[in-house]
Order: C-alpha cells, then sequence, then structure tokens
C-alpha cells in the first residue's frame, strides 16, 4: 500500500511521486450512453451516491486510454463510468471500474486517488477508423469492443475540467468519499455517433456495463484524441 508522507507526496513501491502529475500525449477514446436510472441506482448500490438522472436516464461512459511514460509509468486502461451527484447535488463523474495493465498504476490510483483499478491484460489500438480494444483477466476474455469514428474532427484544442467522485472500501483511502477534478485538453479528436460493436464475457465488470446500458449504439463517440492534463489530489468530503 501507497503511504502519504505529506501533503500531495506519496512513497509508492520505494518511489516518491508528488501531486499533481502531468499526463502528456495520452491516447484516448471514449462513448457516451444512457441507462434506466434503476440500473445505475443498482451499481452505486454500496456507493454514496446517486445517479445524475435526465428525463428518466442516467449517463454513462466506456474509456479507453494509452498513456505513454509518466509518473504513473506507461500502461492502458478501460473506464466505465457514471454522472452521479454526491451530497448536497453536487454533480460529478464517478467511476466504476477501471481495469489497467500496470501494477504501479493500480497501486497509485486505488491509494492516491481511490480509484477501482485491477490489473488486466489488454490490446488496444488506435486505427484509422475505429478504436479497437480487448480485456482479458487472468484467461477469460472480459470484453471486446470496436468503437468506429464519428463524422467530424475537432478543428480546435478543447479544455474540459470534469469535477469527479470517488469511493473505495478498500486502500489507504478505504470508506472515504473523496472529490476531485479531472482537466483534460484534447486535440484531434473525431466526434459524432460512431458505430460500437460489443461482445461482453461473464465478469463483474460486465454486469455493471449491462447494467449502464453499454450493449447498443451510443449517442456520442470521441475517438483517436490527443489528451494532456495535471491530476492532482482529491479531498475528502
Amino acid at each position: 500500500m501507497a503511504e502519504r508522507v505529506s501533503a500531495g507526496t506519496w512513497t509508492i513501491q520505494g518511489e516518491t511521486v508528488t501531486l499533481p502529475v502531468t499526463i502528456t500525449d495520452a491516447r484516448l477514446t471514449a462513448a457516451v450512453f444512457t441507462a434506466p436510472a434503476a440500473g445505475a441506482r443498482e451499481v452505486l448500490a454500496e456507493v454514496p451516491l446517486e445517479p445524475f438522472v435526465l428525463f428518466g436516464r442516467a449517463i454513462t461512459l466506456l474509456m479507453t486510454i494509452h498513456y505513454p511514460q509518466w509518473a504513473l509509468k506507461t500502461y492502458d486502461e478501460v473506464g466505465v463510468g457514471l454522472l452521479v451527484r454526491g451530497p448536497r447535488g453536487a454533480p460529478g463523474l464517478h467511476i466504476v471500474d477501471l481495469p489497467v495493465t500496470g501494477a504501479f498504476t493500480r497501486e497509485a490510483g486505488q491509494d492516491f486517488w481511490a480509484l477501482p483499478k485491477w490489473l488486466m491484460s489488454a490490446d488496444l489500438s488506435f486505427g484509422d477508423a475505429a478504436t479497437e480494444v480487448a480485456v482479458r483477466d487472468g484467461d477469460a476474455e472480459v470484453l471486446r469492443a470496436t468503437i468506429r469514428n464519428g463524422s467530424w474532427r475537432l478543428p480546435f484544442r478543447t479544455r474540459v475540467s470534469l469535477p469527479a467522485w470517488s469511493y473505495l472500501d478498500h486502500g489507504a483511502q478505504a470508506g472515504r468519499l473523496l472529490r476531485g477534478r479531472l482537466p483534460m485538453h484534447l486535440s484531434g479528436a473525431r466526434v459524432g455517433r460512431g458505430g460500437f460493436d460489443v461482445r461482453l464475457g461473464e465478469h463483474p465488470m460486465t454486469r455493471r456495463m449491462r447494467a449502464l446500458g453499454m450493449l447498443g449504439r451510443p449517442f456520442l463517440t470521441v475517438t483517436g484524441a490527443r489528451l494532456q492534463g495535471q491530476l492532482g489530489e482529491f479531498r475528502q468530503v
């Protein structure tokens, strides 16, 4: 387990990491879905958050990211997210599952930010027409998905700062509800309503994906974006 040395500084696996850490030139593809509110509430049953519901539907996110070398090493990750409301109704993105291909980032993610990282093996490619990803837990295939490009390329750089909520029942932040921000600078993205194909295995992550509506066509895709930004501390609420 990582150990906090002082505000914003941790030791982990014999190294010292000071927050914020800077992401440089990661690759991102994401697909946004809607889901029945009941399914979202089921996923949040053990978490002190409520789904953000619009016209009776929750808003969910599937994302794939490749990180080149940075403070948390180099690795791939696949995230399942859900827009939620926290205390006093404050909105934010809550990450439900976040498998990664590196042990260092798994430990850092769990302990620094209470993110639900677990170790996977994966194949991830950003092609000219689509992003393809396969996730395995040991020998079992968890999912295989293709997210095809939307119709439009963003001609400019986009800056987004998403509020975030996190909560884990294990790790250095066990039982603490945390609040932070996910600042992102995106460039080179294609957006629209690209096609989506997915095959889900039997796994706790895919049960949550089914509950969160990640079987049909997404209402928005963002593919092949270049991602930069700084990730700082999350604070206990």
